[in-house]
């Protein structure tokens, strides 16, 4: 008896990503408490923050998915401020303060606070009108995906 094997060839969607920038003063929950109460989506922060390529710091990251339509929206913090105390190279100083040191998720973009990244435009559209017209949020913008940094994010 023999048996017969059958091959499926299954062509997935590319699912294209859309990104915003972020101007703000903010920190990361009151951006997100207030998209979460400007729209539909309910953005959650996830146990684990993201870390860059050179594991020099840990950023914030809330995520919103709707299973159902395969919707995704998340929201990335782009600096970390690492503090150290550094007491060899400053002991001439009259007061002990720590070595600050920005590091930054996509370096590209060092202006930028925060971004919103979603596979559904519509969403981001009403959020970046919303954000706009939001006086704590100083300026929001899209990305092109042109960018080799934002393509080798993969989240």
């Amino acid at each position: 008896m023999v048996n017969k094997i059958y091959h499926l060839k299954i062509e997935e969607d590319s699912v294209e990503d859309f990104y915003i920038a972020i101007h703000t003063p903010l920190e990361a929950h009151q951006l997100a408490f207030y998209i979460n109460k400007q729209n539909k989506i309910l953005l959650e922060r996830k146990k684990k923050d993201l870390i860059n390529i050179k594991r020099q710091g840990s950023f914030h990251f809330f995520e919103w998915e709707d299973l159902l339509s395969d919707r995704r929206c998340q929201l990335l913090s782009n600096k970390f401020i690492q503090e150290s105390s550094n007491t060899l190279a400053k002991s001439n100083s009259l007061f002990k303060l720590p070595e600050r040191n920005e590091v930054y998720l996509i370096p590209e973009f060092k202006q930028a606070d925060f971004f919103i990244k979603s596979n559904y435009s519509e969403i981001l559209k009403t959020i970046q009108i919303q954000l706009n017209n939001w006086p704590m949020v100083s300026m929001s913008y899209n990305i092109s995906l042109k960018n080799k940094t934002l393509n080798k994010l993969n989240i």
